[in-house]
């Protein structure tokens, strides 16, 4: 012990700073240390948590993304196919209309061709009806003059001139 009095160490004194060390570290453990380390670990619970919240929103956003892109898709291919049916429906109402414009074209066309035939029948049948009576009050005319070679030239002549007027 000699050397613990030789360099000026007091064994009450270091007992006393010994025990006041204690009680401090105690007083600090106890008021500062321990609500210091609570609040560091609620403030790193807080950081971990908004660590995982901000992973799980980039999460739900990337995840929001595909659905957006997989709703794009399916919404492209619904309208493409609504395009598609209206197309194929477009077509086939113009075939319709094609069809039916046609029918009745032929419709009409084939009553004009009846028209023209009975007017044809109708215009031969007078046609036939004054040609037969000219040629009969020709031969009349000509039958009731006094024949011969002249007489048959002069009447022929009167019948021609007769017709073209």
């Amino acid at each position: 012990m000699g050397l613990i009095t030789a360099l000026g160490i007091d064994g009450r004194i270091l007992l006393a700073q010994f025990v006041n060390f204690s009680v401090l570290v105690f007083v600090l453990w106890r008021f500062a240390y321990k609500p210091v380390l609570g609040i560091l670990e609620d403030r790193k619970l807080k950081v971990e948590k908004g660590l995982d919240d901000a992973e799980a929103a980039s999460k739900s956003l990337q995840n929001t993304k595909e659905e957006t892109k997989q709703l794009l898709i399916s919404a492209r291919q619904e309208a493409s196919l609504i395009i598609e049916a209206a197309h194929k429906k477009a077509d086939e109402r113009q075939q319709e209309v094609v069809a039916k414009a046609e029918k009745e074209i032929n419709i009409i066309t084939e009553k004009e061709r009846e028209k023209i035939r009975a007017e044809k029948e109708a215009i031969m049948s007078q046609l036939k009806n004054e040609v037969s009576g000219l040629v009969l009050a020709g031969l009349q005319q000509f039958l009731s003059e006094n024949m011969t070679d002249q007489r048959d030239q002069e009447v022929i002549t009167k019948i021609v001139n007769n017709l073209e007027k």
